[in-house]
């Protein structure tokens, strides 16, 4: 085990040690909050966000002193799409302030959980790295760029709204209809179920492979095409179409019911 090993497996063991006893904090050690923005990243449906770094609470173990991103410190969505959380971290007093010691510093890296996955600043790029700024009374801000994962794997969804002529019966059920397995393969027993979300709004959240040029209408009747939506004059509706690129909300309009 290296000396920085050893530093931290003591370390680890006080923190342990006061935690199970119910003691406060070392005074050495500050809460510093983390928020991290990847609205703008392509991730897979499901991943979440964790700062991995060489601090306990950060993930840092004997054997990976610079963090194990199993154990790294998770954050949580908000309301405004940031992922947050805070950690006591370490809070060294160097002898020359102006030249901390590598081992003097705190940093980390943002990673995407479920898979694991670094921040990168572009593609094909290496793991990005960051230093706790203790100074900075807002606590560290981060906006990914990407993440080290491979795009095959990553696919981008969209936020489907529809709204819905006002004669649209109360209760009445509105589906997808598509060419994607998601929407039937244009199967009317296999339609997409949306959500109906009042006043006549309908949203669904599918994701789709990157570059799927998709087409779909939507329908209100399971199981045939008897409900389907038509043009203003009640002529057929040509298919909606849409590129799937990155992720986006795409709102759209039906302006009347082949029954109605």
């Amino acid at each position: 085990m290296n000396h920085k090993a050893m530093k931290l497996a003591a370390a680890l063991a006080a923190s342990t040690a006061a935690l199970l006893l119910g003691c406060e904090p070392p005074s050495n050690t500050v809460s510093v909050d983390f928020t991290v923005d990847v609205s703008g990243v392509i991730r897979p449906q499901g991943s979440g966000v964790s700062i991995v770094g060489n601090a306990f609470s950060l993930g840092a173990t004997a054997d990976k002193p610079d963090g194990d991103p199993v154990h790294g410190l998770k954050l949580r969505q908000q309301p405004d799409g940031t992922w947050r959380a805070s950690a006591w971290l370490p809070k060294l007093q160097p002898k020359d302030p102006a030249h901390p010691l590598p081992e003097e510093l705190v940093t980390y890296a943002v990673y995407m959980s479920n898979p694991y996955a670094p921040e990168i600043a572009s593609a094909g790029g290496s793991p990005v790295s960051h230093t706790v700024d203790f100074t900075r009374a807002t606590g560290e801000s981060i906006t990914v760029a990407a993440f080290d994962v491979p795009q095959n794997i990553v696919k981008p969804c969209v936020d489907f709204t529809v709204t819905v002529p006002a004669n649209t019966p109360s209760g009445d059920p509105v589906y997808m209809g598509g060419d994607d397995d998601q929407l039937g393969q244009w199967n009317p027993s296999k339609f997409f179920t949306m959500t109906s979300d009042g006043a006549y709004t309908y949203s669904s959240h599918l994701c789709f492979d990157v570059g799927k040029e998709l087409h779909y209408k939507y329908v209100r009747s399971f199981g045939d095409w008897s409900k389907v939506e038509k043009n203003a004059d009640g002529s057929e509706r040509p298919d909606r179409a849409l590129t799937i690129t990155e992720d986006v909300s795409h709102g759209d309009t039906v302006v009347k019911w082949a029954d109605l």
